[in-house]
């Protein structure tokens, strides 16, 4: 920080050519955990953000934009949820999204309690309380080893790691897509932020294809999440594990007016359009549209 502005480390996939500044009014919070640097800065332009080992990973103005597609994208993808997995997810938005469902239990499984700790005392806006909900379960473990011990169990399983250097590299590996598949049941769904598409094409195209040789449909959605690093839109990859859970848009319309959900981003329109890539996109995926 220079000046009082962050300079955003530069992170895989992205050439140290290019980097993100961004102008802050205050430092809130600076210190180490066990695994790696939390930092809260209060900004001119995003409000208060969320950063780990100087990589932004959320700002008041836009996670409901993030959260509320890695979540109900999947969410809205299964007919009944009763049993969520979410991996990361130390914030507590994806966690506070989920609990807007009538579902059973739902795990956080975060290899760094500082995280959780910090988001409640300095960013409470992110979980609004849903850690202390007692359909929440908080395991302090790797997500991996976590998710070996289940099999046939979760109906959603939500990625939302950091990306993938250090602790989170093994969540980008084939190997755990295939645990990931084993600890689903029969009709599950997953869906992993899979980073910009632009920047970071080739982590895209990797999840992509590895998730299609496991899975009976993959989707790519997207969204535009101003704070995050990246000048294009930020991906979310859907895999359904089984061909009765293939959506429909009736179905979700039906189904999300019954819930009527406090929402700000999604809706059954935009899980459906945020699925159409523009055509070199898709030639460069080699997806059919």
């Amino acid at each position: 920080m220079r000046d009082q502005w962050f300079f955003e480390k530069t992170i895989p996939e992205i050439l140290d050519e290019s980097r993100t500044s961004i102008k802050i009014k205050k430092k809130i919070y600076s210190g180490k955990s066990s695994y790696q640097k939390i930092e809260v800065f209060d900004t001119l332009v995003f409000g208060r953000m969320l950063v780990l080992d100087r990589v932004v990973q959320l700002s008041q103005i836009d996670e409901f934009i993030y959260h509320e597609m890695l979540v109900h994208l999947a969410m809205f993808s299964h007919q009944n949820p009763k049993k969520v997995l979410i991996i990361g997810g130390g914030d507590g938005g994806a966690l506070r999204e989920v609990l807007k469902h009538p579902i059973e239990e739902a795990c956080v499984v975060d290899i760094d309690k500082k995280v959780i700790e910090i988001s409640k005392k300095y960013l409470p806006f992110v979980s609004k309380g849903a850690f202390k909900n007692k359909r929440a379960k908080i395991f302090i473990e790797d997500g991996i080893k976590f998710t070996k011990k289940y099999k046939n169990f979760f109906d959603i399983i939500i990625l939302d790691s950091t990306d993938p250097s250090g602790l989170s590299i093994g969540f980008f590996h084939g190997k755990f897509y295939q645990d990931v598949s084993r600890a689903l049941a029969e009709n599950g769904v997953l869906i992993i932020q899979s980073g910009c598409i632009f920047e970071q094409f080739l982590r895209v195209k990797s999840i992509y294809n590895k998730l299609k040789k496991i899975f009976f449909e993959v989707k790519i959605h997207q969204a535009c999440i101003p704070s995050l690093q990246c000048s294009s839109e930020y991906i979310f990859i859907l895999a359904l594990k089984s061909v009765s859970q293939k959506p429909n848009y009736k179905n979700i319309k039906q189904r999300y007016k019954k819930l009527n959900l406090d929402l700000e981003y999604y809706n059954p329109e935009i899980h459906f359009s945020s699925a159409v890539l523009p055509k070199y996109l898709a030639k460069k995926l080699n997806v059919n549209t």
